[in-house]
C-alpha cells in the first residue's frame, strides 16, 4: 500500500518532468537545426546543458516530502493536511515510510534521467559513441541530482511545499555560481562538466565528484530520517 500510494501522490510530477523534457528538447531542436546540421559537436553542448538544468529540476520535483504527504489528485493543495493524518494514522514506521517514498523517487528519477539520455542518443548519435563516456556522464549526472533530491527531501521535512522549491532552488543557485567563481573545487562540484573536461568527451570519469556527491547525499538523507524521527507533527 505504501509503495502504491508513493506511485500515486508522484505520478503527476512524473508527467509534468516528461512534459518538459519535451517542451525543452523540441525547442532546443527547433531553434537550433541549423546548428544541428553544420556544428553538432556545439549543437551537443547546447544538449548537455538542457540535460543538467532538467535533471536538477527533476530531483527538486520528485523529492519525498517524508511525513507531509501529498494528495493523489493534481492540484489538490488543501488535501495536504488530510492526506498527512492518513498517512500517519498507518501502523508503519516513521522510517519505514520515509524509505519507501524516497525509493520510489530515487527510481522515477533515475528513469526519467536515463530518458533524457536516451533523447541526446537520438538527437546526436554520432558524437555519443563511446560507452565509457556515457555511463561516466550518466553516473555524474545520477549522483549530483541525487544530492540535489536528499536536499530537497531534507527541506520538506521542515518546510511547506513552495518554501521547499524556493529553498532547493536557491540552494542549486549559490553552488552554482561558488562553482562558477572558482571557490569550489572543480573536483567536489555537483554540476556537471559540459565542456571538453566532460566524460563525453575526455573519456574520463570523475570519481572525486561521483563521491562527494553520494557523500552529501547520505548526510542530507540521514538528517531528513533524524527530524522525521524527532519531529513532533
Amino acid at each position: 500500500m505504501l509503495w502504491l500510494k508513493a506511485w500515486l501522490e508522484t505520478r503527476w510530477k512524473v508527467a509534468s518532468m516528461v512534459f518538459m523534457g519535451v517542451l525543452l528538447f523540441g525547442l532546443t531542436l527547433e531553434a537550433l537545426a541549423a546548428v544541428r546540421a553544420h556544428h553538432p559537436q556545439q549543437f551537443l553542448l547546447v544538449l548537455l546543458r538542457v540535460s543538467v538544468f532538467l535533471c536538477f529540476i527533476t530531483g527538486i520535483t520528485l523529492a519525498g516530502s517524508g511525513i507531509q504527504t501529498a494528495s493523489p489528485r493534481p492540484g489538490a493543495d488543501r488535501a495536504n493536511d488530510g492526506s498527512t493524518l492518513f498517512t500517519l494514522s498507518l501502523p508503519v514506521r516513521r522510517a519505514r515510510l520515509f524509505a519507501v517514498r524516497t525509493v520510489t523517487g530515487v527510481l522515477e528519477m533515475v528513469v526519467l534521467l536515463a530518458s533524457f539520455g536516451f533523447v541526446i542518443w537520438l538527437l546526436v548519435p554520432t558524437l555519443v559513441t563511446s560507452a565509457q563516456g556515457a555511463l561516466g556522464y550518466f553516473a555524474v549526472i545520477v549522483s549530483s541530482s541525487l544530492a540535489v533530491y536528499a536536499i530537497s527531501a531534507c527541506l520538506s521535512t521542515f518546510c511547506d511545499e513552495g518554501w521547499r522549491f524556493r529553498g532547493s532552488g536557491l540552494v542549486v543557485v549559490v553552488l552554482f555560481m561558488l562553482a562558477t567563481a572558482g571557490k569550489l573545487p572543480r573536483s567536489v562540484s555537483l554540476f556537471p562538466d559540459i565542456g571538453a573536461t566532460s566524460p563525453l568527451v575526455a573519456q574520463q570519469i570523475p570519481w572525486v565528484t561521483i563521491a562527494t556527491a553520494c557523500v552529501l547525499s547520505i548526510l542530507f538523507f540521514a538528517s531528513a530520517l533524524l527530524i522525521i524521527q524527532r519531529r513532533d507533527y
